[in-house]
């Protein structure tokens, strides 16, 4: 799911070139979801836990983001509004392609967890330079794919990529795992 990045009708900014990629070279299916009123976000969570969903345990959701809350429009979004609408979904996971969205406590983000059903969210807890975030986002999306438990994309990131993961301040936090600021 994709909010708006500029109010400028002529922007072209969209993470739906990155989603393309993955498909094309390694045959990662998605759904890119355009989302512009709260109202959209939260009808588009309900409806990704249906059943003929179940393939796409995936939620990337790139919004405009600052501490524990994403940017939908002229509105912001609570974690905690996110998790209420993915109540009882489990074994999906998400992933915040927004700014600072995960600067909260990790005791927040286990409460997301709780109420999501999610074993693992991750984002940054920082503002994020967009193509290097989308640099990120790409390596990550891969992995997650490719590598079906959190915990060893984790760990993977930790050795090949934490320089990058550092300096954006990427958080990767699996149910009851929550191992501070940083991926660990």
């Amino acid at each position: 799911m994709e909010g708006a990045w500029s109010p400028k009708l002529t922007s072209k900014a969209s993470v739906r070139d990155l989603l393309e990629l993955l498909e094309k070279v390694d045959g990662i299916p998605f759904i890119h979801h355009p989302v512009d009123t709260v109202e959209g976000l939260f009808d588009a969570l309900r409806r990704w836990k249906q059943k003929q969903y179940a393939r796409y345990s995936l939620g990337y959701l790139a919004f405009h983001g600052e501490p524990g809350r994403i940017q939908v429009g002229r509105r912001s979004v609570s974690l905690e509004e996110v998790g209420e609408a993915l109540r009882g979904s489990s074994e999906k996971i998400l992933y915040f392609g927004s700014c600072s969205v995960l600067r909260v406590p990790g005791r927040d983000l286990d409460a997301f967890c709780d109420l999501s059903g999610s074993p693992c969210v991750i984002g940054f807890t920082q503002d994020v330079n967009w193509l290097e975030s989308a640099a990120l986002d790409l390596i990550l999306l891969d992995a997650i794919a490719r590598r079906r438990d959190p915990r060893d994309v984790r760990r993977w990131l930790v050795k090949e990529f934490q320089g990058l993961a550092d300096r954006l301040g990427l958080r990767v936090c699996c149910a009851s795992t929550f191992e501070g600021p940083q991926i660990r």
